[in-house]
């Protein structure tokens, strides 16, 4: 199967079909360019001893499935602490996605665990299930369903709103390169609406504007469990809230903002 992308100059990369998202071929899941901006920050005048404390995305506009130039600067600098802020834009100069991340200094191999932290472990994904072709009744099995597999343990697409589901990428995220723990994330960390749907799509469009993950301890291994809840208030909007393990336990958060419509 394709990558995401591949790179076609040093900040310069072809979105391949992989990338395309649920409803359009030419529209991208905002998993993969979020993940792409991650990895520009990563890269980012490193340090070590150094890693991403959180990222947060902004969706500007559907992200065409085409080339995306990505930039990347430093905000503020600091010795524990630095915000970065990286975008992606399209050839015609349109800002498709930016994304800000904290990075931070790694805390110390003998820092205390507080109680909300400690590692209990997580039951792995379940194995006598298979690979959900599509989330979302009436999208596209094609692009980035093909490209993520999802295995469920309790809720699902049209079961309220709530759901607990394991996922994992199968393809690169860049052409020949293993991805980061925080990319492995990213990829995934936005499709909690999608986990979780529960509406009528030819009725109801609830789709978010931005995701926000912050980690407090890195992924280990291919494996994400999202345990996603989405909610809606009638005249106002919806949020989508994912607590997110591995099979070590608990390692972070992801919050979206969703855009509550009739169609």
């Amino acid at each position: 199967m394709d990558p995401f992308y591949r790179t076609l100059d040093e900040d310069r990369f072809e979105s391949t079909p992989a990338t395309a998202g649920p409803w359009s071929p030419d529209a991208q899941h905002a998993g993969p360019p979020s993940a792409l901006l991650a990895r520009a920050m990563e890269l980012h005048e490193p340090r070590e001893n150094t890693r991403l404390a959180d990222v947060r995305t902004d969706i500007l506009g559907p992200i065409p499935v085409a080339p995306l130039t990505v930039s990347v600067r430093t905000l503020r600098g600091g010795r524990s602490m630095e915000l970065l802020e990286a975008q992606a834009l399209t050839d015609d100069g349109r800002p498709a996605i930016t994304a800000r991340a904290w990075r931070i200094v790694r805390a110390p191999e003998d820092f205390p665990p507080l109680a909300e932290t400690i590692d209990d472990g997580v039951e792995g994904p379940p194995e006598d299930t298979t690979r959900i072709e599509s989330l979302i009744p009436g999208s596209s099995a094609a692009g980035y369903s093909q490209s993520v597999e999802w295995r469920f343990v309790e809720g699902g697409v049209g079961t309220g709103g709530a759901s607990r589901v394991w996922g994992r990428q199968l393809v690169a995220l860049v052409e020949g390169e293993e991805p980061t723990p925080w990319q492995r994330v990213l990829v995934l960390a936005d499709s909690g609406g999608g986990v979780t749907f529960s509406l009528d799509p030819a009725r109801h469009r609830f789709i978010n504007c931005d995701l926000h993950v912050a980690l407090n301890r890195d992924l280990e291994g291919e494996w994400l469990q999202m345990d996603a809840a989405s909610r809606a208030s009638a005249g106002h909007g919806g949020i989508v809230h994912d607590v997110l393990s591995d099979q070590r336990g608990r390692i972070g958060v992801a919050l979206q903002a969703m855009v509550a419509q009739d169609i």
